[in-house]
């Protein structure tokens, strides 16, 4: 499948790095500098450093024949427009974007084209609701026709990851570990976070690394897997 990546931040970076393995991925961003070190970091995915707003851009990047558009650039005036194109100018059977303000949410619908809006703070805000049991790694969200998965974990209190820091665990490949909720404060980790027990613990990975997750964050030698009802796919 082609797949179109509009905004080569952390996010747009990490989905073209797992998606690139078995599927043909274009990744535009806009800033130049960044752009040629997304183009040496990703020797598979085609980088092209223009406006993904232009339809011409889309066009270069193969939006005609793309089964996923996925619009994650800082703007969230950017991801509509560039989801409008996608949808309604180029039929894109599934358009994801990111909502970086929860108060432009609303607009985040079919109207604009989007298929699936995707909302960190709202996503966190859920599982700090949610009881989920110490150990179990929850998948929250899988992009459909993908194995790209947001997974959700509650550090036991024996847990082998407690008292290191992220830069002492070996984590699964394709992992990223982007929030760490500790006491209902939501951090954005770096290497030297360290995790206590009962820290929730966000991660986007191969929905395929859960059992090595479970080990590293959850009960040692456990490998129980729960998942939510219908989150699934994010239709």
């Amino acid at each position: 499948m082609r797949v179109v990546i509009a905004g080569g931040g952390i996010v747009g970076s990490f989905l073209a790095n797992i998606l690139r393995e078995k599927n043909e991925v274009a990744l535009i961003e806009q800033n130049l500098d960044r752009a040629r070190q997304l183009e040496s970091d990703l020797a598979d995915v085609r980088v092209i450093s223009e406006d993904a707003c232009e339809p011409w851009v889309l066009e270069m990047a193969g939006v005609k024949d793309s089964g996923l558009v996925v619009a994650v650039t800082g703007d969230d005036e950017d991801n509509l427009v560039i989801s409008y194109l996608a949808k309604f100018e180029y039929d894109v059977p599934q358009v994801i974007a990111r909502v970086n303000n929860p108060v432009n949410r609303w607009l985040f619908t079919k109207v604009w084209g989007v298929d699936v809006e995707v909302s960190t703070p709202d996503i966190i805000a859920k599982i700090i609701e949610e009881e989920t049991t110490l150990g179990e790694v929850v998948t929250v969200m899988k992009l459909q026709s993908s194995e790209v998965g947001l997974v959700e974990i509650t550090l036991p209190p024996d847990a082998q990851a407690l008292g290191k820091k992220l830069s002492e665990l070996q984590m699964p490949p394709e992992t990223l570990v982007v929030t760490v909720v500790h006491e209902d404060a939501m951090t954005i980790p770096n290497a030297d976070t360290v995790f206590k027990a009962g820290d929730k613990v966000l991660a986007i990975t191969n929905v395929n690394n859960r059992d090595a997750l479970e080990r590293i964050l959850g009960h040692p030698g456990w490998a129980g897997i729960h998942c939510l009802p219908d989150v699934d796919t994010c239709d």
